[in-house]
């Protein structure tokens, strides 16, 4: 009886083990699935951001090849030599600021079509602690805008940012810098939170191993942080100072 209870029992532990690890592999590939559908939300997002501006710049394209061309015809009737050198000089102006239009247009499409984008490396001391960074990737034109969307309610602090590394395949890039921090990320389940704990010295090594003329900043600011600090020790000094005053 003793061995068949033996054999019994040792049967039912491998089969929790079995069933615990169907359990861990199942959640894994939800998580996964979750990143995936996680990832599709906030590139249509954001694609649709680039669409609104590439609308609007394109309605600036438009105003400024009008008065272009208004000018021009201004010019073809215009007489006074003077006023002749003021509307080509304006046309001067007009033209550069339509190439700049037009190449933030050639950008944005570019963007929506394509792989090109930032990958930030970004930290906040007062939130997650020391060596916590946060890698990410946005197509935004401007990548700050995705990181002060992450500091928003969500969080006590904003975040410091340490580098902004264009790519013209973004996606890959921060795919291959995930996998060379794998065994640091914080959180090994869901791989929708790109946090690792990992050293500036060995962030800053790996960032320009892949792209030496990235720019980055090794300051953590935290200054709300820093400064919520300062503030809450001003109550204790108070306080004592109020006591040495009148003492009981």
């Amino acid at each position: 009886m003793k061995k068949f209870i033996g054999e019994i029992e040792y049967l039912f532990i491998e089969a929790v083990k079995i069933e615990y690890e169907y359990y861990v592999q199942k959640e894994r590939i939800k998580e996964e699935q979750r990143a995936i559908r996680e990832q599709m939300r906030q590139e249509a997002e954001e694609r649709k951001q680039l669409e609104q501006q590439r609308k609007q710049v394109e309605k600036e394209e438009e105003k400024y090849k009008n008065e272009i061309a208004s000018i021009n015809q201004q010019i073809s009737s215009t007489l006074d030599d003077e006023k002749l050198l003021q509307l080509q000089e304006r046309i001067a102006q007009l033209q550069i600021q339509l190439s700049l239009v037009e190449e933030k247009k050639e950008q944005i499409t570019s963007r929506q079509n394509g792989q090109a984008g930032y990958v930030y490396v970004i930290s906040n001391l007062g939130s997650f602690g020391e060596n916590v960074f946060k890698v990410g990737m946005t197509r935004r034109l401007e990548p700050q805008e995705r990181v002060n969307e992450l500091g928003d309610a969500s969080v006590p602090f904003p975040f410091d940012v340490h580098s902004f590394i264009f790519s013209d395949n973004a996606v890959g890039l921060e795919n291959h810098i995930h996998k060379t921090l794998n065994n640091s990320r914080l959180n090994k389940v869901n791989l929708r939170k790109e946090f690792f704990k990992v050293s500036l010295d060995e962030l800053e090594q790996l960032v320009y191993s892949l792209e030496p003329s990235a720019e980055f900043n090794r300051t953590l600011l935290s200054e709300q942080y820093y400064q919520s600090l300062s503030i809450d020790d001003v109550p204790e000094s108070v306080e004592i100072i109020s006591e040495e005053e009148n003492p009981r």
